[in-house]
């Protein structure tokens, strides 16, 4: 017969078998819960620090701008050439494009302007300047990624031509040179000038030496104008269309264009009128505006004490 313990026993295995289960169960569900908590902390945390992350390095590039804003400016639109572009080569469009740089990389008489906050804005503002500038003409070779600047380019229009160029009250005359006459054809227009005559008076002292003007501007040599586009345009023989003939370095001219007063026009006429006299170009500084007092200097001025051992030509008839 059995004892009550093992009634017992036996009870208590199907009766607490469910409970020891269902306790078990729960443990699990409690670990589980648990694990999906951490884990929620741990994404949470790696949020949390992708964020501050984040945030540092958009304040540290953003304190980096601050000390490049300081020390450089602040950044400004600039046109630059997109090509090389050659001496008196027309400008189109295709040929400059936007840049965004540093005021203090901006160069004098650069083309640009203000960044818009939006970059839509600053585009809409750079395609507006490129077709203001287009037809313009450079006066000196540009290259690729250079700064377009005004002093770089011209546009003709009705102040162009050698006319709107003469000041009001003087008078505009050209004279005949030879390449010993015009400092070796180095003239260029813009430049200063005095104009010496060699004058062949016919007597037996045949010829004196007088400086007849001073400071005078050169308007034009040959067909190169001053302020002008230093070209010409002219018909292609073989091919028919027109070209574009640089000036810059032409020396084939034989003539310079001078500004004088309205009276200095006739004291010129008349010097040229005859094949005797001769007229010489002396250049002078730019900034060297002083006039003086020169006399006429003669052959015996020159040769002083030895002027009586030269032998003297009978005057021409």
């Amino acid at each position: 017969m059995a004892g009550p313990s093992c009634r017992f026993n036996h009870r208590t295995e199907k009766s607490i078998r469910p409970a020891v289960l269902t306790g078990w169960e729960k443990l699990q569900n409690l670990n589980f819960a648990g694990a999906d908590t951490m884990n929620n902390r741990a994404v949470t945390l790696s949020l949390i620090m992708g964020v501050l992350a984040v945030l540092f390095v958009q304040s540290y590039i953003g304190s980096l701008e601050e000390g490049q804003k300081k020390k450089f400016g602040t950044e400004v639109n600039v046109l630059k050439a997109k090509v090389d572009i050659k001496d008196t080569e027309t400008i189109d469009e295709t040929m400059i494009e936007l840049s965004v740089i540093p005021r203090a990389f901006l160069e004098p008489s650069a083309v640009s302007f203000a960044k818009r906050e939006k970059q839509e804005e600053s585009e809409l503002e750079g395609t507006r300047v490129i077709k203001s500038l287009a037809g313009s003409v450079a006066m000196v070779p540009i290259k690729k990624g250079e700064q377009i600047t005004l002093n770089k380019m011209t546009h003709p229009g009705i102040r162009t031509g050698l006319a709107p160029q003469v000041a009001p009250g003087r008078r505009a005359v050209s004279i005949g040179i030879s390449e010993t006459t015009s400092i070796g054809k180095l003239v260029k227009p813009g430049d200063r000038v005095d104009l010496i005559a060699v004058i062949d008076s016919g007597g037996k002292d045949t010829k004196i030496v007088k400086t007849v003007l001073q400071d005078i501007v050169v308007l034009a040599v040959g067909r190169s104008v001053t302020n002008n586009v230093p070209r010409v345009i002219e018909a292609d023989p073989t091919g028919g269309r027109d070209r574009v003939r640089p000036l810059a370095e032409d020396f084939t001219f034989n003539s310079v264009t001078l500004e004088v007063e309205p009276a200095q026009v006739q004291m010129l006429a008349l010097l040229s009128a005859s094949g005797e006299n001769l007229l010489t170009l002396s250049l002078r500084n730019n900034d060297d505006t002083e006039r003086v007092n020169l006399p006429g200097v003669m052959l015996m001025d020159v040769l002083g004490a030895d002027a009586g051992r030269v032998q003297r030509v009978p005057a021409k008839r």
